[in-house]
């Protein structure tokens, strides 16, 4: 089987690129989730971190390779960070999984006295809910190359505009 780094036109994942990105995709997220789940564990078996704490401690960090793997190997982006078109929605996105990992995480530990696993699986659960939108939002839409963003707002005439319903009328 090819490598993911050096899937080219002639090989079955060069010829369904989604293919490739999907599986670096899920290589990210398990990069994020061995950080925030081993994280989760210490806070919670080593240093008695009430549990909600240790949640969003652990999904915290776990986000910051998740962000990073993901930019650079997943959606091939280098430079500069755009704060409107990456940072943002990305940290979105990982506010809303924080958001609802506590509250499984804070359910489970109350339900279940605590049970390390039980939290840890309810932590990885909430993510895995929202995994797979999560890839076509980060795919469409914050490391969309900017040559498909351009050609969504270029006129018939090779004009740029801003604004989609633009498009169509002339420039002076």
């Amino acid at each position: 089987m090819p490598s993911l780094a050096a899937a080219g036109p002639d090989t079955a994942l060069g010829r369904r690129p989604w293919i490739a990105k999907l599986a670096k995709y899920s290589a990210a997220s398990l990069a994020g989730v061995i950080t925030s789940t081993t994280t989760l564990f210490v806070l919670l078996e080593v240093f008695d971190v009430a549990p909600v704490t240790s949640n969003i401690t652990a999904v915290t960090l776990g986000s910051i390779p998740n962000y990073m793997i993901n930019r650079a190997w997943t959606f091939n982006k280098r430079g500069s960070h755009s704060f409107t078109r990456e940072v943002l929605p990305f940290w979105g996105m990982a506010i809303l999984g924080l958001i609802i990992s506590t509250f499984a995480v804070h359910w489970a530990a109350g339900r279940y006295e605590e049970n390390t696993l039980i939290l840890m699986l309810a932590n990885v659960g909430s993510f895995g809910l929202l995994w797979v939108g999560r890839f076509f939002i980060l795919d469409r839409l914050l490391f969309k190359p900017l040559a498909e963003i351009l050609e969504e707002h270029e006129d018939a005439e090779g004009h740029f505009h801003l604004h989609a319903e633009h498009a169509d009328e002339p420039t002076h």
